[in-house]
């Protein structure tokens, strides 16, 4: 769950900087824009580098060889 929740944060703040683009091209950029912005991408990474420290999140792909090779002990010679 927090891990979506920061990567909200970052896509708010991406959207965010994209509208301090986009108004500073017309010359009414505000700074309060980026630095929220900047502020919501920041929080967002460290929330996803906390949680990923904490919990090692592996991905659904190859599941099935993954079980096999679990549970079959390789022969050493």
């Amino acid at each position: 769950m927090a891990y979506r929740f920061g990567l909200a944060l970052i896509l708010i703040g991406l959207i965010s900087l994209m509208v301090f683009a986009v108004t500073y091209m017309n010359q009414e950029g505000d700074v309060r824009t980026l630095l929220l912005g900047a502020g919501l991408c920041a929080l967002g990474l460290i929330i996803r580098r906390r949680i990923a420290r904490r919990d090692k999140i592996e991905s659904g792909r190859f599941r099935m060889f993954h079980r096999y090779s679990e549970r079959i002990p390789e022969e050493e010679d």
